[in-house]
């Protein structure tokens, strides 16, 4: 079922400047290895093979993807779904998954002198609002985690910001 995006604020916002282009960037966050290298060795998606993760994802369609943590551990599935992908430049994904009623990631990838600045804005909505708390200082800590990827990835020197 291809429900409308909703609005969800964002909830925690990490921002890093890459030694990348867009493209070079692009290429690599796009992919289900770059996604699997961004998120290692914590969390791993299993994508069947021949698959487009984002094209798939952005077309309607919700991917049912395998989730996989520490030492292969399975976690279930992970309903990938894309509101908005804008090729080269971002995407918002807005996913029904437990234990939140909505998840929303927003990724933007902009110019920055001779590199990028990648944004993740993260929200989301759930009834167990009196833990969003500690749900921030988890979600803010695993993207913080992805951003380390990508600076050791792209050799970048620095997050340029984080709430």
């Amino acid at each position: 079922m291809n429900r409308p995006v909703e609005d969800i604020p964002a909830q925690v916002t990490v921002c890093s400047r890459l030694n990348a282009g867009t493209d070079e960037l692009w290429g690599s966050v796009a992919s289900a290895e770059g996604v699997n290298y961004e998120m290692g060795p914590w969390l791993r998606f299993l994508v069947p093979e021949g698959i487009d993760l984002l094209g798939e994802a952005a077309s309607g369609r919700v991917l049912s993807l395998k989730l996989r943590g520490p030492l292969g551990l399975p976690l279930g599935h992970y309903p990938l779904q894309l509101k908005r992908l804008d090729e080269g430049s971002g995407f918002l994904e807005q996913t029904w998954m437990f234990p939140f009623l909505l998840w929303q990631h927003e990724r933007t990838i902009e110019p920055d002198g001779n590199g990028s600045a990648i944004t993740d804005r993260l929200g989301w909505r759930w009834r167990a609002t009196f833990l969003d708390p500690l749900a921030r200082l988890g979600v803010r800590a695993f993207f913080r985690h992805r951003h380390r990827r990508l600076r050791a990835r792209f050799t970048s020197s620095r997050t340029i910001g984080s709430d």
